[in-house]
């Protein structure tokens, strides 16, 4: 079974909603997706270079869960990696989907570069969207 994993924009005060009303609530942007956990957001920052930031992404701790063991659980990722994120290059999209799907857990869960490629094209406007607004990304993590 998959692990459900959805980026959303929304203030860090909405993670107990998030958590009580998602996904079947769609009052945020978001981009749902499966198996694109901390980790493989870790190796993301790591492949635009973002050594500290991936080890600060890899230590995260959840904001609210609705259970602590089984989740589902809201994670706010760190302002820098959304601010990487939408500052990608359209002529840097493939370079830094190659170097992602080359990364420990990325490439362990078969995350190829074509993939990364459309996750990344996906990502940014959420990104875009959530620096212009002052908002940080968070994830939504359910088993």
């Amino acid at each position: 079974m998959a692990v459900l994993t959805d980026i959303l924009v929304a203030p860090a005060a909405d993670a107990p909603a998030i958590i009580s009303e998602w996904p079947n609530s769609k009052k945020w942007p978001a981009l749902q997706t499966t198996g694109l956990d901390w980790l493989v957001l870790a190796d993301l920052a790591e492949a635009l270079g973002q050594s500290a930031l991936a080890q600060s992404i890899e230590n995260l701790d959840p904001s609210s869960s609705a259970d602590e063991t089984q989740g589902p659980w809201v994670y706010v990722l760190p302002t820098e990696l959304r601010d990487h994120i939408a500052s990608i290059a359209s002529s840097d999209l493939s370079t830094v989907a190659e170097a992602w799907s080359d990364k420990g857990e990325a490439n362990a869960r078969g995350l190829t570069a074509k993939d990364a490629e459309r996750l990344l094209l996906e990502i940014q406007p959420l990104a875009v969207a959530a620096r212009d607004s002052g908002k940080p990304m968070l994830l939504w993590v359910s088993l």
